[in-house]
């Protein structure tokens, strides 16, 4: 059986020094310097000019968010 939403999240957030070289702490941050305005910006700008995946840029924005 596949991972739940939350273990999926965990796992990405466990595995984001060894992938990206940066931990969450250091991806909110990065986010938090970028001053971007919604979601879908904070998305494309962590996808295009960092280069990470599409999950791992969904589940900082959404930490972001939730912690803003």
């Amino acid at each position: 059986m596949g991972l739940s939403p939350k273990e999926m999240e965990d796992a990405i957030i466990k595995n984001l020094q060894d992938k990206t070289g940066k931990s969450i702490n250091e991806w909110l941050k990065v986010l938090s310097e970028e001053n971007l305005s919604n979601k879908k910006e904070m998305k494309l700008c962590l996808k295009e000019k960092y280069k990470i995946g599409h999950f791992q840029a969904q589940t900082i924005v959404k930490l972001f968010l939730e912690k803003s």
